[in-house]
């Protein structure tokens, strides 16, 4: 396998983006524990909580000071007919690969029980925007499958990656990551690039 050229310069810096609204009423809580674990586990999180954001625009204050994060792990919902477009994947993709100025970072998206396939399949092929390392779910996820996933694979990724992150310590971190659903005998399906 052929890892990209990208390298994210130092450690995992992580800042933790909810864009759920708490929609189905679950979600806080679940970003929470997500959030609580990391920060046990000693990966470097911004923040004392996650970011709410209830429009894409809302990361616009947080993006200027873009430094202090090298990874964007957003929690949020996928594609339903039930949901405000603007509280959807989408919406908030295509704002951030139109953000100018942002410099590289992995995105990481988790999204639960809905997905949103169409802007899945376009972060993992876009060319030339800030995500060049990325994850995304290529299947609905169930809360306890996708928190385990990525609790997995920021702790993997904090571990190994000492000075940058690369796509090699990308696929890495995914590889162990999927391990542990699998030995639970869960089916979601979470792609990379890297």
């Amino acid at each position: 396998m052929f890892w990209s050229q990208i390298v994210i310069p130092n450690r995992p810096r992580v800042l933790v983006v909810d864009y759920s609204c708490n929609w189905e009423g679950w979600e806080v809580a679940f970003c929470d524990r997500i959030f609580n674990v990391l920060s046990r586990k000693g990966v470097g999180l911004v923040g004392r909580t996650p970011l709410r954001a209830q429009r894409p625009q809302d990361l616009s204050e947080v993006l200027d000071q873009q430094d202090s994060f090298n990874c964007i792990f957003m929690l949020g919902h996928g594609d339903s007919h039930e949901l405000p477009e603007e509280i959807k994947l989408r919406s908030f993709w295509e704002w951030l690969s139109n953000a100018k100025g942002l410099t590289p970072k992995l995105l990481a998206v988790c999204t639960c029980r809905t997905y949103d396939s169409h802007t899945s399949a376009e972060i993992l092929t876009a060319r030339g925007n800030f995500a060049g390392l990325a994850l995304v779910p290529q299947s609905p996820l169930v809360p306890r499958e996708a928190g385990l996933f990525f609790m997995k694979f920021f702790a993997e990724l904090d571990l190994h990656a000492e000075d940058d992150i690369t796509g090699k310590m990308v696929w890495f971190s995914h590889s162990k990551a999927r391990e542990i659903l699998k030995r639970r005998h869960y089916l979601g399906k979470i792609g990379v690039r890297c």
